[in-house]
């Protein structure tokens, strides 16, 4: 009776190792996490099962958080697998289930299976991992929720010249605030953070606490987007250059202007509010995120100032076309070839 805590690795099935197979194949029940990460492949869960042979239960964060105890008391007569995409303690997340199954009484032995995730894949950006300082998490913003309390962290690494794993948040089967105070369960859909918004959010917390760690033309960043899948994309250059890629027309070009036009008539005809054309907003620069930088999942380095010229010249063959990368590499971070 074995408590399998797994890692699956980063794209899709694929990616299990053999231990973490023969685990599961083993296994009276297969548990697969479905609220830190995703597989990033279309029907991995689908191929996982034939792999396996056998069915697997998703487990949502309220499965994990209500239903903890059930896992627990099969796990006490029987191998139960937990499975997690990526590495299954990269975070923090899961070691409340391990804590408790060795609480039991008598304890449940557990076994964690360990795998790739975006904590090793971030080396693909031709950044050391070991200058690599505290890694944060950015929710999505709401208006009456701005939690900013990862920005001293940056602080902190910035301080000391190291790099900053930047992960953007994942909401799956998340529930509005109108739908939650009126006590209607129902889910809204599922919402990955892109490139753009990490960016936007990181560098507007910034200004707003005039801490000036991170000035968007004279901040090296990587975009890591997809990582371990087939379609990966690295991408690397300024904050502001990366921004640019998926912005819209200039403020002032004729381009703007008749976005904005389009904009107000297409309200005037549905009769929208600001609300509903934010929402219309949202979704346009959503769909151009989507354009250059690909699906989710996505990441974002910070590069510190301890910059390496290895480093510099590994991460430069990802830069964007016409970026200033080596000019503020040595302007800013005194990065010399």
């Amino acid at each position: 009776m074995v408590l399998y805590v797994i890692g699956l690795g980063l794209a899709d099935e694929q990616d299990v190792t053999l231990r973490g197979l023969k685990a599961m194949q083993g296994s009276e029940r297969v548990y697969l996490e479905a609220y830190t990460s995703i597989f990033m492949a279309e029907g991995a869960v689908d191929r996982m099962q034939e792999l396996i042979g056998k069915p697997v239960r998703l487990a949502h964060r309220e499965t994990v958080e209500l239903e903890a105890d059930d896992i627990l008391e099969l796990a006490g007569t029987a191998d139960v697998s937990f499975c997690v995409v990526g590495d299954p303690l990269s975070a923090t997340t899961h070691t409340d289930l391990i804590l408790r199954a060795r609480h039991r009484s008598p304890p449940i032995p557990v076994k964690v299976i360990h795998n790739a995730s975006i904590m090793t894949a971030l080396a693909s950006s031709g950044l050391a991992a070991y200058n690599f300082g505290q890694t944060i998490s950015v929710p999505f913003w709401s208006e009456t929720w701005k939690p900013d309390s990862w920005l001293e962290r940056i602080g902190e690494n910035v301080k000391v010249g190291l790099h900053t794993l930047c992960l953007g948040d994942i909401k799956v089967r998340e529930q509005s605030e109108e739908d939650m105070a009126r006590g209607i369960q129902r889910y809204q859909d599922p919402r990955y953070m892109l490139i753009p918004q990490l960016i936007s959010q990181i560098t507007t917390a910034d200004t707003e606490h005039s801490t000036s760690y991170i000035p968007a033309d004279r901040t090296l960043a990587v975009a890591l987007c997809r990582m371990g899948a087939n379609d990966e994309l690295i991408v690397s250059g300024t904050l502001s250059e990366l921004l640019a890629l998926a912005s819209g027309p200039g403020q002032g070009t004729p381009e703007a202007a008749q976005e904005e036009e389009a904009d107000e008539a297409l309200a005037d005809e549905n009769g929208w509010g600001e609300k509903e054309l934010a929402k219309h907003r949202a979704a346009r620069a959503e769909q151009r995120a989507l354009k250059v930088y690909g699906k989710p999942l996505h990441s974002l380095v910070l590069v510190g100032r301890r910059l390496h010229p290895l480093e510099r010249e590994y991460a430069g063959m990802y830069k964007v076309p016409g970026s200033r990368w080596d000019e503020v590499a040595k302007e800013a971070y005194g990065c010399e070839s």
